[in-house]
Order: structure tokens, then C-alpha cells, then sequence
């Protein structure tokens, strides 16, 4: 039964049984059939004995009830989405209404009120809205449903910024204006939940309007606290920003970038059709890049974001005023590795951050002044930074775009553009008989006779390497290079090159 069905054969009970007649679709259901958003996932609001709503729901849609730990709602598992049973909140509709976060999702139907069309074909007269969500979702405004929303839980701030962004709605001023009451108490909200909903945020692709938000109420350094040294760091001379503000404009670029439309103004247009639409993207070995890199955009928004967070612990000042950050790349992972585990990031996503950050130079030393990477280079970029290789490219676009700014950038995006898609689409050199490399570990110890063991990983390295760059082709060349390695003083795989 799909989930429209469901809601009918529930709405027939709540018209046959006086004590379910009250139960109701509530919050963000609601709202998105009035955005006309697809809708498979519905609140079901329960005055009264859950439980035994819960029986009765179970059996008229054939489905198996599942209790979610420690929320306190039954989930009807449905075969195109699901529907959650939850408690009233207070004692009637309209009071549990007024206990949600936002005007837009204190709304409600009831089910004895829900036409044979379902959800999208109710009628204005049909839905509960006591604080006037309906004509705040048409002004595009979000505000809080009550003064005391924030009281209730603090995690509505975070909530605020990540809805206003995934909705493409402006803040209501007065709620702007209280998001940042939520700091003290945010730090008694289980970080799992904070943690969630940055997760969100930085899936939608708005995530750098939402850091300004974050920004302006305070919130941004409270989630990110090493964002906040940045604050006042000058990166001179060749910087136009403070080293806070540079990781945001760098952010904002970035979500440019991986935008899937043409921005419609400029400069932001220019930048976006000079990297997609006037550069030509032949196929890469992770697939269509646009495609890619829209998979891994969180984490890519994330790491733009903290890619300098380490600038602030190693800066250092020239005597002729110029400021230096050596080693900020390895600090800025540490610190951002440590920021997201406090939140309970998943780990594989703490991981890659911590990656990028790391390795977000790479792309701009992959190159001597006014020279191509060599095969060399990138072989060793690819080795390094694997299906993160795109990833660390387009960072380098948006650091450098937030460093001189587009007006400077501009005359030179196609040249930036050009270094990236050189790194990003370089494929080694095909072997004769179609295989991926020439020698594996097994071909390097049967030609040079060594056993397993670190030489033999060195000297399949530097094989590899050589077969990149065309300097050896085929198996018998690259099995004499691997025993002339092996029988180099040390060992040293290096001077072969």
C-alpha cells in the first residue's frame, strides 16, 4: 500500500471511530503540498492513546508498526514512503500546533476532513492554520510559532537557517534577529542532533548563505569554534580578505560552482559558464564530473569552508609585512577532523574533510610558473588524492576565486579551468594487452626476486610512475626497470627517475 492509500484507509477510521476523529496530518506534510513538493513521508499528530491508534492504523494498511528509539513515534513502513504516529503535544490540535517551530509547520488536516484526492486536492478551508503559515510560505518568510519556540528547543535555530536555505525563504526579521538566544542553550541539545541537522544544511545548495546566517547570529563559530580565530587574520599581500571571511566568500563560490544552473547574474554567471559550458569535460575514470562532484558536495561544501582553519595557529610575520602560514594545511585537518566528530559526523565524511583540507594546496603546486603539470605530477596527484582528485581541483577554484576575487580571476579563468580539467581527466597511458598497470607486486618480486615487503611497494611505485610519464612501455621494460631499482644501493626507487 502506498502512502496515499494509506492516508485514505486511515481517514475512513478517523470517520468511523469518534476517538480518532481529531488525528491529523501536521507540519511539514502539510507544507509541502502547499509548495507542491512530492510528499512521502507524513506526521500523523494523536490525540489520546497512540498505542492503540497504532494498532488499529497498522492493520487498515497492512503494514508492520516499528517503534523509533527514543522519539516517541510508531513509523508505518509503507511501500513508497512512510507515515509516523505521534502523540498530541499538548491536549488539543491547536495547542500542539502552537508547541511546533515555524508558522509554515503549524499546520494541520485532519484525516476526517481528507478529500478522495488526498493531501493535494484540500481545500484552503480544510487546513488548520492558527498563525497564518499559509501567508507566510507565500511571502517566503519563516518565522518561529511562538515567543517561546527557542525556550522549547534550541535546535530550531539550527533548524531555522537549514529550512531557510533548503526552501529558498528569507529569515523573518524578528526571528533573524533571536537565533543567536540559542547559543547557551545548544550546548545542551545532544550533538547527534546538532550534528544532523549541519549534515542538512550542508547538503542543500544554498550551504554559504546558510554560514552567513550561522555567521550573523553567532552560531557559525559556537558549530565551528576555530572558525572564529580567523577572524582579523590578514593574509597579506596577496589576500583581500581576513582569513574568516575568505573561507565564507570561498564557500559561497563553491556553491556556485557546483550549482546545475546557470547563476543569473554576474559575476557569478560568467565564473559558472567559464568552468562548464565554454570548457569542454571529456569523461573521467569517477564517471561524469558534474555528477560526481554533485555526490560528494556536503563534504565539499564542508571542507571550503574549514579548508584555512589551521591559518590562525601558524601564522607568521615577514619582515616586509607579508604573513606566512606554513604547515596550516595538516593543522586545519586536525582541527576539522576534531569540530565534525564532535558532531557526530559520520565517519567517512570526517574523513574526506580531513582529507581535502589537507591536500587543498595540491592542485596549485601540481605545477612549475607557466608550465603544464607533468604526467609525472599527476600520476602522483591521482595516487594521492584517488576519487577526491576532482574534489581537491574544484576547492582550488573556489580558494582562488576567494583569494584575488572573479574581477582579477576573470581574465584567467580559462587558464585555471584548463589546469584543473588537465589533472581532473588525465588517464595513464594504456599498457599493450589493456591491463591497468604494467607490473603488480607479484610481477615486481618474480623480476627482481625480492621478498614482500616495503621495497617492493617503492619499486612498484616508482614502475608506475615511470609508466605514467611514457617512460616505459610494456612488461619487459618495466621488469628491467624494477630489477636496475632493485639493484640500486639502499634500494632507492627514487634515482631511478
Amino acid at each position: 500500500m502506498d502512502v496515499q492509500e494509506a492516508l485514505q484507509a486511515l481517514a475512513g477510521l478517523a470517520r468511523a471511530d469518534k476517538a480518532f476523529a481529531v488525528v491529523a496530518a501536521v507540519g511539514g506534510a502539510v507544507r509541502d503540498v502547499l509548495l507542491g513538493r512530492p510528499v512521502r513521508d507524513i506526521d500523523l499528530a494523536v490525540p489520546g492513546d497512540l498505542d492503540a491508534f497504532a494498532v488499529r492504523a497498522a492493520r487498515a494498511t497492512r503494514s508492520r508498526p516499528v517503534e523509533i528509539a527514543q522519539t516517541g513515534l510508531v513509523r508505518l513502513p509503507l511501500d513508497d514512503g512512510y507515515l509516523d504516529l505521534v502523540s498530541f503535544r499538548d491536549t488539543t490540535l491547536a495547542r500542539d500546533l502552537e508547541a511546533r517551530d515555524f508558522t509554515i509547520n503549524a499546520m494541520a488536516v485532519r484525516l476526517r476532513d481528507l478529500p478522495g484526492g488526498g493531501l493535494h486536492a484540500v481545500a484552503a478551508a480544510d487546513i488548520v492554520d492558527p498563525f497564518d503559515g499559509r501567508a507566510d510560505l507565500r511571502a517566503g518568510l519563516l518565522r518561529f510559532a511562538s515567543p517561546r519556540a527557542l525556550e522549547d528547543d534550541p535546535l530550531r535555530a539550527l533548524r531555522a537557517v537549514r529550512l531557510a536555505c533548503e526552501l529558498a525563504m528569507q529569515l523573518e526579521p524578528a526571528t533573524a534577529a533571536r537565533l543567536g538566544q540559542a547559543r547557551d542553550g545548544l550546548a545542551g541539545v545532544a550533538p547527534e542532533r546538532v550534528g544532523a541537522e549541519l549534515e542538512r544544511l550542508f547538503r542543500t545548495p544554498r550551504a554559504a548563505h546558510g554560514a552567513r546566517l550561522l555567521a550573523a547570529s553567532g552560531l557559525l563559530t559556537f558549530c565551528f569554534p576555530a572558525l572564529a580565530e580567523g577572524a582579523g587574520v590578514e593574509q597579506r599581500p596577496v589576500h583581500r580578505h581576513d582569513v574568516l571571511e575568505h573561507q565564507l566568500v570561498a564557500a559561497e563560490w563553491m556553491d556556485v560552482l557546483l550549482s546545475s544552473e546557470e547563476p543569473a547574474v554576474e559575476p557569478a554567471r560568467a565564473i559558472w559558464r567559464g568552468a562548464w559550458l565554454d570548457a569542454e569535460w571529456p569523461e573521467s575514470r569517477w564517471g561524469d564530473i558534474h555528477t560526481h562532484l554533485a555526490h560528494h558536495a556536503p563534504t565539499l561544501r564542508l571542507a571550503t569552508l574549514l579548508h584555512d582553519a589551521g591559518k590562525p595557529r601558524t601564522v607568521t610575520l615577514e619582515a616586509d609585512g607579508r604573513t606566512r602560514f606554513f604547515g596550516h594545511s595538516e593543522v586545519g585537518a586536525e582541527l576539522s577532523g576534531a569540530m565534525l566528530r564532535r558532531w557526530r559526523f559520520p565517519s567517512g565524511v570526517v574523513r574526506r574533510v580531513e582529507l581535502l583540507v589537507r591536500q587543498h594546496l595540491r592542485a596549485g603546486q601540481a605545477t612549475s610558473p607557466g608550465a603544464p603539470p607533468t604526467p609525472r605530477a599527476i600520476h602522483r596527484f591521482h595516487r594521492a588524492l584517488g576519487d577526491a582528485t576532482p574534489d581537491v581541483c574544484f576547492l582550488f577554484l573556489a580558494d582562488s576565486l576567494g583569494t584575488a576575487g572573479p574581477e582579477v580571476l576573470l581574465p584567467r579563468w580559462p587558464a585555471y579551468v584548463a589546469h584543473v580539467r588537465r589533472i581532473i581527466t588525465w588517464r595513464p597511458p594504456a599498457t599493450p594487452d589493456g591491463a591497468t598497470r604494467l607490473l603488480d607486486g607479484h610481477g615486481v618480486m618474480a623480476a627482481t626476486g625480492l621478498a614482500p615487503g616495503a621495497e617492493v611497494g617503492r619499486i612498484l611505485e616508482a614502475v608506475d610512475e615511470a609508466a605514467a610519464a611514457g617512460e616505459v612501455r610494456g612488461r619487459a621494460e618495466a621488469e628491467a626497470l624494477a630489477r636496475r631499482l632493485a639493484s640500486m644501493p639502499d634500494n632507492e626507487p627514487g634515482a631511478g627517475e
